[in-house]
């Protein structure tokens, strides 16, 4: 993943002339302006997020600047980095970046002669599914949520995000199922708890959609699995929570149910019946 950030630097920050060094390339002797790239903790956290890891990207101006010119660096790090979909040209992983803020206050490194700026990225690598899991009601979520967006921008994703995952996009997956007995007793309802993640190309963008996704179920009541057979999912309890983080946690909640039929083990069949009178009548 290091070598597609850098690669990705150099291409869309011309300024800098492909200076892009790191922590053991501390010379003061450096050309200026420059970018030096930490790469901090990676970890493996949960199935729809795969593997990430936190880097570092600091611009860094002569002290004989001022700070205007490391906000200028910092602004087109950024523009180049946040949300994009991304190739590590020696590994072939694919990945994504997201901006999470600065690291700490600016600093003069008289060290290195120059002024900075810690920029902080999380980026994501979703593994390689195993193999290819169908699911028609995930299948069905996903096309209800484009349909009701109606917006071709966006893309919804089931299970886990991709490694190439792109902005606007939502992810449905599960968070747990449950199986209970339905009102009769040939029939169970099948209910599974779902998670919205809505990823948005700004946080306005993010929250209003989350707001209209969630309406929208309130008032769906039912979304179809497979409409031709007159199958529907019942929506129950949607909700939302904009604390949680859009990426790894996502903030909609909502139930959906089925009822199916019940079908009893079947023993063998019968060939012939046979009826015989009762000889003592």
């Amino acid at each position: 993943m290091r070598a597609g950030i850098r690669e990705r630097l150099s291409q869309q920050i011309p300024t800098i002339g492909g200076r892009i060094y790191e922590a053991h390339e501390s010379a003061a002797t450096l050309d200026k302006p420059y970018i030096l790239l930490i790469q901090g903790t990676e970890s493996t956290d949960t199935d729809w997020t795969g593997y990430s890891a936190l880097f570092e990207c600091w611009p860094s101006v002569s002290q004989q600047s001022d700070f205007a010119d490391v906000d200028e660096l910092a602004n087109l790090i950024v523009e180049a980095l946040d949300g994009q979909a991304l190739v590590d040209p020696v590994s072939q992983v694919e990945f994504t970046c997201r901006y999470e803020g600065t690291v700490g206050a600016d600093k003069v490194d008289a060290d290195r002669d120059v002024i900075t700026r810690g920029l902080r990225f999380l980026v994501i690598g979703a593994r390689a599914a195993e193999e290819t899991v169908q699911d028609d009601w995930l299948d069905a979520l996903c096309d209800w949520t484009l349909s009701t967006l109606g917006d071709p921008e966006w893309q919804a994703y089931g299970n886990q995000w991709p490694a190439n995952y792109t902005r606007p996009s939502v992810l449905w997956r599960w968070d747990s199922f449950e199986t209970v007995a339905g009102s009769r007793v040939s029939t169970v309802e099948v209910r599974k708890k779902a998670i919205g993640h809505v990823v948005g190309r700004s946080l306005n963008e993010q929250t209003t959609t989350v707001a209209a996704l969630t309406q929208s179920l309130s008032e769906a009541v039912k979304i179809p699995l497979n409409p031709l057979e007159r199958r529907f999912l019942t929506v129950s309890a949607p909700n939302v929570d904009l604390t949680r983080d859009a990426v790894t946690e996502g903030q909609i909640y909502a139930t959906f149910s089925r009822k199916i039929e019940r079908y009893a083990e079947q023993g063998p069949l019968m060939r012939e019946v046979r009826i015989q009178p009762n000889p003592n009548s």
